[in-house]
């Protein structure tokens, strides 16, 4: 068993200090692998920018050679039958729900940030000792074996794991078709217990009916709730975390709204992604890039399934449930990204600028697309007998519990054998392989469903007219329609506007030192509002909200 123990002699550094104890049965190299990824964001983090004063030393204590065999990647020369210890310092100096703390007030780990995987050891168990006397309460996803020790099977189970330990860590839990659930609230509380606890009941009891059983005995949400602006969650097998600031604003409805959202997506990730899982990601290689196009499967499907589990299991109503649809709906109208690369090619380029804003229109977002995408499958398999609920219940049983995975052939033939009268291949090459207009479709498919998709003018004259989005007096975004489009540029300041007489002047300040009077016509009607509006009660719209 590898065996690390985790301290920190000054917390306000922000450094841990960690010793990895290395039994090594045969001669050769050991290598020994820092992630540069974690699970639930496909990018570099690079974690190894955050490692300093490192060194090896055998049983004896004798100082040992490292090599350093790539930016995230060491090894060394180890004898048959020898103990050797790795000692080095972290620094935990990130707040969000996939990185590591600590101060004064807690010491929160997501190990896989800052341990080794000893390279070439799959199925070798790990064990984790936290030396923190200061606080009496925490929370960790791992097995406990006593006191301040966990265990893991192997790097897999480490790097998906949490641990927290803070002065105010509060403990509610409840449970759910024979499994706990526990929510752990670091920080302040400004909302309701019960009502926190009976709308996790609600869309827990929901989705467990739905999957037919929960995989794991035990569950944990685990919360930062932060004085600050912050909005984050990451999905693990055995819990989550997730973090929200400012933690006061969640006296508010809408704040606390988001709040339920986030949790029940990330709960839904217990089965999608954690379980439901690509071959591609199965496992996870931590050294290198994992390639997938099943973006829209992974955050499309639990983006929309998120917030319906919350209009099922009663937390909101449709009117509550449309604004949130609606959010999203106008994040895709404002991008005309599906016209130059499809949902596929996008989920494989996570790793160039998934999560970040990119070049103008470039791809599109697997999560609001992929949405969409969900949404437009659902409401098509609804008239056919079936539901997109159905399939995930299926590839729970064929992929998610013998968890061998799917490629995305497999994955479609589970959709395309309920697809009736719909042509679901014709679906998938204009919608998925393809770049058609998601939002055009659904205008059409969610009329029997008693709901319409309305669009009324901009309210932003220089918005609506000439097709531009303003921030601070900044072009942040031109229609690429638009009259603008050949006329301005992204970063121009738009020093003054006139409209008179069915023409609208601009003085603009260009960021080359330039300086523009431009005149244009009145008459557009770019980046209208869209909304989803509920019509009337059909059959339909009370099968998809069941």
């Amino acid at each position: 068993m590898y065996e690390f123990l985790f301290k920190s002699s000054n917390p306000l550094s922000q450094f841990l200090e960690i010793e990895l104890k290395l039994p090594i049965s045969q001669s050769g190299e050991v290598q020994l692998q820092l992630p540069s990824w974690r699970a639930g964001r496909y990018q570099f983090a690079n974690y190894a920018q955050n490692i300093r004063k490192i060194s090896l030393s055998d049983q004896q204590g004798k100082s040992m050679q490292l090599r350093k065999k790539s930016k995230d990647c060491w090894a060394f020369d180890a004898k048959v039958n020898q103990t050797y210890f790795l000692n080095y310092e972290y620094y935990a100096g990130k707040m969000d729900a996939g990185s590591c703390w600590v101060d004064d007030q807690q010491l929160y780990i997501n190990f896989v940030n800052c341990c080794f995987e000893v390279k070439s050891s799959d199925d070798f168990p790990y064990s984790i000792e936290i030396q923190d006397s200061r606080f009496k309460d925490f929370v960790c996803t791992l097995s406990r074996k006593s006191g301040g020790q966990f265990l893991a099977d192997s790097f897999q189970e480490l790097a998906d794991s949490t641990f927290l330990t803070s002065e105010k860590l509060t403990h509610w839990e409840y449970e759910s078709n024979h499994a706990q659930f526990h929510i752990w609230i670091n920080g302040e509380i400004a909302f309701s217990k019960t009502e926190l606890l009976q709308a996790f009941k609600n869309f827990t009891d929901k989705l467990i009916a739905d999957f037919g059983e929960f995989p794991e005995k035990e569950y944990h949400f685990i919360f930062q709730l932060l004085p600050y602006k912050h909005f984050h969650g990451v999905e693990h097998k055995k819990g989550t975390v997730i973090t929200f600031g400012p933690a006061q604003e969640l006296s508010n409805p809408e704040q606390f709204g988001d709040l339920m959202g986030v949790s029940c997506h990330e709960m839904y990730h217990a089965w999608n992604v954690c379980r439901i899982r690509p071959q591609e990601l199965l496992p996870y290689d931590f050294s290198k890039e994992n390639y997938s196009e099943a973006g829209w499967i992974l955050e499309g499907i639990t983006t929309y399934m998120g917030d319906l589990y919350l209009l099922k299991s009663g937390f909101f109503n449709l009117d509550e449930y449309l604004k949130e649809l609606d959010k999203i709906i106008r994040r895709v109208s404002s991008n005309f990204g599906w016209r130059n690369k499809n949902i596929l090619d996008s989920s494989l380029e996570l790793w160039l600028d998934g999560y970040q804003e990119g070049i103008p229109d470039r791809k599109q977002n697997i999560y609001a697309n992929g949405c969409l995408v969900a949404f437009a499958i659902d409401l098509e398999l609804l008239q056919q007998g079936s539901s997109l609920t159905e399939v995930m219940g299926e590839a729970w049983q064929r992929f998610g519990k013998p968890n061998i995975g799917y490629d995305l052939q497999t994955f479609w033939k589970l959709i395309q054998k309920r697809e009736g009268h719909w042509d679901s291949q014709t679906f998938f090459r204009k919608f998925i392989a393809g770049n058609e207009d998601i939002l055009k479709l659904l205008e059409q498919l969610i009329l029997p469903f008693g709901m319409k998709i309305t669009k009324s003018p901009n309210e932003e004259i220089l918005t609506k007219q000439l097709g531009i989005i303003l921030k601070e007096g900044k072009i942040q975004k031109i229609h690429p329609e638009s009259p603008a489009y050949f006329n301005l540029m992204v970063g121009d300041e738009i020093v003054e506007s006139k409209i008179k007489s069915s023409q609208i002047t601009l003085e603009v300040k260009r960021l080359n030192g330039g300086q523009h009077q431009l005149s244009f016509d009145e008459g557009g009607n770019f980046f209208p509002v869209v909304q989803v509006k509920k019509m009337e009660e059909t059959l339909l719209m009370q099968k998809w909200r069941k």
